[in-house]
Parts: C-alpha cells; sequence; structure tokens
C-alpha cells in the first residue's frame, strides 16, 4: 500500500482513476470496512483520504476525542483491507479554510482521479463544513464521479467512531468489539509499578498508554495481550484501585502463567469482556478471592487453559 503523507499540494496525481473515500477512519470498524469492500467492488484501486489528526482539534480542541487508533495502526488495518492509497493529510488551519469545491477539484479531481467517492451519511466537508453530500453529487456530474453515501447499522445500532467510543467510556468492550468487527487495541509500555500485585501473588505490569488514544472505562477485563508477536491471555485492571486508597487512574495487567521481565517492554492490550466494575474490599484476603475468581472467569472467556 503507498502512503501519502503531509501537504496534499505536494503529492503527485495518480496515474490511474481510483475510487476514493473520505474521513478520519478512526477505528476502521465494520461501517469502514463495509465502505471499502463497496469500493473495491468497483474494480478501481482504492484511496482512502483521511487525517494525520483529529480534524476537531484545530476547531475546537478542548472537544477532540481520544482515538480509537493511532495513525499507524489505522494504516495498518487499512492496507488490511486491500487499500492501494493511504493518503495521510495534515489538518491544520490552512487546510481547514479550504472550500469545498476546492477540495474537490484539487484533491479528489486532481489529485486522485475519482471516478467513485463513497463518505458516510451526514459527511460535511470544506471551509466551515459547507460543503454536503448533494454539492458532493452535483460537483460529482460536473467532474464525472458518482457519489455513495453509507449507514451501517449492526443490531440495530449505528456503526459510528463516537458510539464505539461511547461505549467503551461505559466499558461495555464486548459490544464495542462486534462494532469494530475485532476488540479495541490499546498499546502500552510497562513501567515501573508499587509491587502490591506482587506481594499478594499476583505480579500486574503497569502500563503507560500513549497521550490521546482511548482507554476503557474503569473496570477489571479479561484481555489478550500481544507481546513481540505472542499472544497471551490476561486480566487487565483500570482504575484507582480503591482497596490501596488510590487515587489516579491505571492501567494494570495481570498475565497469565507468564513469568519474564517486562519492564520497558511494549504490550498490546485486546480487550474483550468486562468482567466486573472495579470495587474497594475489605481487606488483601477479600481481594484476592475476586483476583482469582476473575482470572478462572478470563481463562473461560477466552477459551480454556
Amino acid at each position: 500500500m503507498k502512503v501519502l503523507r503531509g501537504d496534499y499540494r505536494s503529492w503527485d496525481p495518480l496515474p490511474y482513476p481510483s475510487a476514493v473515500t473520505i474521513g478520519v477512519y478512526d477505528g476502521v470498524h465494520l461501517g469502514h470496512q463495509y465502505v471499502l469492500n463497496s469500493l473495491a467492488a468497483s474494480g478501481l484501486p482504492v484511496v482512502v483520504v483521511t487525517f494525520g489528526n483529529h480534524p476537531v482539534e484545530v476547531i475546537d480542541r478542548e472537544a477532540a476525542p481520544d482515538l480509537l487508533t493511532s495513525v499507524e495502526r489505522r494504516i495498518e488495518l487499512l492496507a488490511e483491507f486491500g487499500v492501494s492509497t493511504a493518503a495521510v493529510v495534515d489538518f491544520d488551519d490552512d487546510f481547514r479554510r479550504l472550500a469545498a469545491e476546492e477540495f474537490v477539484e484539487k484533491l479528489l479531481v486532481a489529485t486522485f482521479r475519482a471516478k467513485r467517492v463513497a463518505v458516510g451519511r451526514g459527511f460535511r466537508f470544506g471551509y466551515k463544513q459547507l460543503g454536503d453530500i448533494a454539492l458532493m453529487r452535483t460537483l460529482g456530474e460536473r467532474h464525472h464521479y458518482e457519489v455513495e453515501d453509507v449507514e451501517i447499522f449492526e443490531e440495530g445500532v449505528p456503526v459510528r467512531s463516537t458510539v464505539i467510543r461511547a461505549l467503551l467510556r461505559e466499558g461495555d468492550a464486548a459490544a464495542a468489539a462486534r462494532l469494530l468487527g475485532r476488540p479495541h487495541r490499546l498499546p502500552g509500555t510497562v513501567v515501573p509499578g508499587d509491587q502490591r500485585g506482587r506481594q499478594i501473588g499476583f505480579p500486574t505490569a503497569n502500563l503507560a498508554t500513549p497521550a490521546g488514544l482511548l482507554v476503557p472505562g474503569s473496570g477489571v477485563y479479561a484481555t489478550r495481550i500481544r507481546l513481540d508477536g505472542v499472544t497471551h491471555k490476561a486480566v487487565v485492571n483500570i482504575g484507582n484501585r480503591p482497596t490501596f486508597g488510590g487515587s489516579d487512574s491505571v492501567v494494570e495487567a495481570h498475565v497469565l502463567d507468564f513469568s519474564e521481565d517486562l519492564y520497558g517492554r511494549v504490550l498490546e492490550v485486546d480487550f474483550v469482556f468486562r468482567l466486573r466494575s472495579e470495587r474497594k474490599f475489605s481487606g488483601i484476603d477479600e481481594l484476592v478471592a475476586a483476583i482469582s475468581d476473575d482470572i478462572a472467569a478470563a481463562r473461560q472467556l477466552l477459551g480454556g487453559g
């Protein structure tokens, strides 16, 4: 897959017509996948115009959401779905001020020679979001491309990144996974902790997660962890550890049947099920019993062993 980055004005035009879709594509969820498959069925090379940063960061930084995927993870997923070109635009103030007609003419037509364009229902584009689906179709008649607007539902729920983020903030990892088409993945680097888990017989890896990526809501989760290409079962706790009087929220992973030193290593956590909410226990014995139950439940839910 070809990856274009930076200022779109520096990109060379494609030497062939293409099918283009535009959007943040955060999560590359089932709705995104439907669009990609539909465009691929046209027989044209598929181009995804996405953004290196969320457009809301430029328009209203305080309102910018934590993302489901980093740009690099997004590119990796797009490649898995057979995308020919991922065009990662720098969404800055200059790009924000690009008029809707200029967006179509300079990017979709002149650069990507679009013959088919697919976007989500309600898609807006151009300065002050003055461009809509109707304008996209009008410009399509002028520049000879077809427009498809898409709205996908799964079990009656609209498949949108905003919906998936809300589910994860509520801790509903399983529902989020259904809309994503896979579990939500959160990378983290193992950093020193307070060693309390080790002291009670359940050593944990404290994870420092990248700023701007969505951390699911507090609770205890059955997860799968990828480490150096190998997948391990794990129980992950997110929260402030009320039994120990904690105040800052942490992400702690107890990797099952694993004893290697993890400090400084990067783990990729796939959130499969939420086992329970975080709670304050009366003492260490009650906490140990609950962790033992969590591990047993995780083993059963994640598949034996």
